[in-house]
């Protein structure tokens, strides 16, 4: 579904499940840089017959409007307030990875009437102003457009055959365009905007003062979110709990499902 747009969102494209007549305080997912809403398909229909649930592609991603500017983590926040008023969502508990967990972050803060609980997966809040260069070397390495889908294949199979996790989610990012050349579907220079305005900023003392309920998911061999930093995310607030996944990496909805649903489980009804 594509919704129109309002004063305090581009056009934004979600898919809310068909829930009928619950009664449980809703549950949205805001998925990673260069995401949309189907990262979350292990994951939304272990809660959907439960609670209503929604999936989003965030500005600049998937489905939804891709403007030039305006990638701050408040930018994408003052998107889902606008998307849940529209929706008539009066509170939600928000999920969100890596950069969708700072942009959850700036939801807590700034719109913390419409926010129960707070789940980070795997986002940190301290900077980190080496990933500006870690994205621009990415997407600069990568040589767009390519021409056909076998050279999508074979440039992939060679340069990321040490990490086919990556290789795999970049190649859905691109799509045939109108000239039949393939290219990414996203602006590159929103992704680094998003970076440098989320992940190269240092968030932990916005952290630190938020009040929600929060969970803090970290896979065990996560090169992106150091235990010691997760662990002064934890201690900074009371009301907070991190746990760690054995054998997960960055993405612990896709590498362990069932672990994370569990843990994401357990945290909701104790809230209850």
């Amino acid at each position: 579904m594509v919704i129109a747009p309002e004063k305090l969102f581009h056009r934004i494209h979600f898919e809310p499940s068909d829930t009928a007549s619950s009664s449980k305080t809703p549950l949205v997912f805001l998925h990673g840089l260069m995401g949309f809403a189907a990262n979350w398909g292990k994951i939304w229909p272990q809660f959907y017959r439960d609670r209503p649930v929604l999936m989003l592609d965030q500005r600049g991603h998937g489905k939804s409007e891709k403007p030039a500017t305006g990638y701050s983590p408040l930018e994408y926040a003052q998107d889902l307030s606008g998307l849940l008023r529209f929706i008539g969502w009066e509170k939600v508990h928000l999920v969100g990875h890596s950069m969708g967990g700072r942009v959850a972050m700036s939801f807590a803060k700034n719109f913390s009437a419409q926010c129960a609980s707070l789940t980070v997966e795997d986002s940190g809040a301290e900077s980190k102003p080496d990933r500006e260069t870690w994205i621009r070397n990415l997407l600069g390495g990568i040589p767009t457009p390519f021409h056909t889908r076998t050279e999508v294949k074979d440039f992939f199979a060679t340069h990321f055959a040490k990490d086919p996790l990556t290789g795999g989610f970049l190649q859905t990012n691109l799509e045939t365009q109108s000239d039949g050349s393939i290219n990414w579907r996203f602006r590159p220079e929103a992704m680094i905007e998003t970076v440098m305005l989320g992940r190269c900023q240092n968030f932990a003392a916005d952290f630190a003062k938020l009040s929600q309920p929060t969970l803090i998911l970290r896979g065990e061999y996560s090169k992106e979110f150091p235990a010691d930093e997760a662990e002064r995310m934890s201690a900074s607030r009371h009301n907070t709990q991190l746990i760690t996944i054995p054998g997960a990496g960055h993405y612990i909805h896709s590498e362990k499902p069932a672990e994370f649903c569990r843990a994401l489980q357990l945290f909701l009804e104790s809230l209850a």
